[in-house]
């Protein structure tokens, strides 16, 4: 057996200490990366078995691609083959050429990020609180996310063509925010749907003519355009797939919305985007604007920039986002500090385009700092089971589980562990619980502590409601903002929406007067002063709280 002495090995451990802090400041050898983009690439390469989608990889250093690679089918009925030049649609890491657009406008002083939105959205309702286009770029304006509230008619963005007017309209009909701008983050499609119309009104041109005249062709993109008219032949663009059992399908997204998503190129343009955001060569202040984390209004800071997410990587600076759009999917990332970029683009629903991008990452950086976690305070036994409850989310009404599994306490699948400090760890992340206590001890109410801020849920018990109680609830309910009705049935003690032609939503009882229903949204009923139900809710996750009113008969 091979023995090394302590100071052999405190002398290992500082050499490798060294090799980390020197990947984490330095461009990194092409020779290395070539190989462990190879690595990446042939792993993920192999799990393509038979005929199937896959990805096209690409790798640059220092703006000079070093790596471009492709695998899979880019057209499974001719037996077409991905290669690195096939067109991939984008998904969301559209949103930063939209950005990079409305900075571009700002720098020319022909609208500033801190002005109202309604000065050049006139249609948008006065919310009675300043939304400025900032907050649209941020994704913090409250805006309710307008596929979400178009899938209440129960024909969602999979189910019909949707225009850019048809997703403005359902914008600019929202009467209520999901909360007061710059308040929160919430991730939405509307506010980047705003952001197209707003360029288009000032520079008098359609958003794709206007990237094309200012980024594409100075930066040589030649590949790139945007998915405005989804029946436009793209010569070279590779179809989307899902899987449905044993069977591949088309999952093509058959829209004319452009902004929020809707980009088609190629992992070689991508990499040319990168390269001038590394070099700068449009100007300085352009990038750090697009690099600028939002902050709240209560002084927190947010990771999500203008059309970026701007975050460490296992001690690396990352600035990336990452895309999807019916079968496609995508991450763009840049390491500025290391002058590295990885784009990949996906016309499949494996590998996961984010996972390729981490592992070329690990595998040229190394395995980072290890995390060191707080020291947990074991617990009694018999004091666990009191916090076994079930939660009501205050903002979104949701569910929130704590159970325990075989001694472990659990929050939604994510174990409890109880800190020195008295509050409890949500799984590895630094997310923390405060479990208020009524005199008997028992759980009454909690706060979760996420990246500075406060979310509260109160214990809720276990609703078993009878016909009677339902049949209160019965009747039409409609909602004007998303042109939508439910008619709300009950067949013996069992609660459905219904939506004409076809449309049969179970919904189970999970607290008084709230129920969950398929595709994990909340619906809830509220009631007036003489305790009859007078408004139905519908929650989700882009959309917070979109309200009914019940129908005269």
């Amino acid at each position: 057996m091979l023995k090394i002495s302590i100071r052999e090995a405190l002398r290992s451990s500082v050499v490798a200490a060294m090799l980390v802090t020197l990947s984490i400041g330095q461009t990194p050898d092409k020779e290395k990366v070539m190989a462990a983009a190879e690595r990446v690439f042939a792993k993920a390469a192999a799990t393509a078995v038979g005929p199937a989608p896959g990805c096209a990889l690409g790798v640059s250093i220092d703006g000079q691609s070093v790596f471009e690679k492709a695998f899979g089918m880019a057209e499974m009925e001719h037996s077409i083959a991905n290669t690195p030049q096939t067109i991939f649609e984008s998904g969301s890491v559209a949103k930063q050429f939209t950005a990079a657009a409305v900075v571009l406008l700002s720098l020319e002083g022909k609208l500033g990020l801190d002005e109202q939105v309604r000065k050049y959205i006139p249609e948008l309702p006065d919310y009675g609180v300043p939304m400025t286009v900032r907050h649209l770029l941020n994704h913090t304006a409250g805006l309710r996310d307008w596929g979400t509230v178009m899938a209440l008619t129960g024909v969602g963005r999979g189910s019909r063509v949707v225009t850019q007017d048809l997703a403005f309209d359902i914008v600019t009909r929202q009467k209520a925010l999901d909360f007061t701008p710059g308040a929160e983050y919430s991730y939405s499609n509307s506010g980047y749907t705003l952001l197209s119309t707003i360029v288009e009104r000032i520079s008098k041109q359609k958003l794709p003519a206007f990237t094309e005249e200012r980024f594409f062709k100075p930066l040589g993109m030649k590949n790139s355009s945007w998915r405005d008219d989804y029946q436009r032949l793209v010569p070279g663009r590779a179809q989307a797939y899902s899987r449905q059992g044993s069977a591949w399908r088309l999952e093509m997204p058959f829209m004319n919305v452009y902004g929020n998503g809707g980009m088609l190129t190629t992992v070689g343009d991508w990499l040319k985007w990168n390269a001038m955001l590394d070099s700068r060569s449009m100007g300085a202040p352009l990038v750090e604007a697009l690099e600028t984390v939002g902050v709240l209004n209560d002084g927190r800071k947010i990771s999500y920039a203008l059309g970026l997410d701007v975050s460490k990587y296992k001690g690396l600076r990352e600035v990336s986002h990452s895309g999807a759009t019916a079968g496609y999917q995508t991450y763009l990332a840049r390491y500025p500090d290391q002058k590295l970029s990885i784009a990949v683009l996906c016309n499949g629903p494996s590998p996961n385009s984010g996972s390729l991008v981490r592992g070329i990452a690990d595998e040229i950086a190394g395995p980072g700092a290890p995390v060191t976690q707080p020291e947990a305070l074991e617990m009694a036994a018999a004091d666990l089971p009191k916090y076994v409850t079930r939660w009501r989310d205050e903002k979104t009404h949701g569910p929130i589980l704590v159970q325990l599994d075989n001694g472990v306490l659990r929050m939604n699948g994510a174990p409890l562990r109880r800190l020195k400090d008295g509050t409890f760890q949500v799984g590895t992340s630094p997310a923390r619980v405060t479990f208020k206590l009524d005199k008997d001890g028992k759980p009454v109410s909690t706060e979760r502590l996420v990246d500075g801020g406060t979310s509260r849920a109160f214990a809720e018990a276990e609703w078993k409601p009878t016909a009677t109680e339902l049949a209160a609830f019965a009747g039409d309910w409609f909602t004007d903002e998303a042109g939508a009705t439910f008619t709300f049935a009950v067949e013996g003690e069992k609660a459905i929406l219904l939506q004409r032609p076809g449309i049969r939503l179970p919904l189970s009882p999970i607290y008084k007067d709230h129920f969950s229903a398929p595709g994990g949204q909340v619906v809830w009923l509220s009631r007036d002063s003489s305790g009859k139900p007078n408004r139905l809710h519908v929650g989700a996750s882009r959309m917070r709280d979109m309200f009914f009113e019940r129908m005269k008969k």
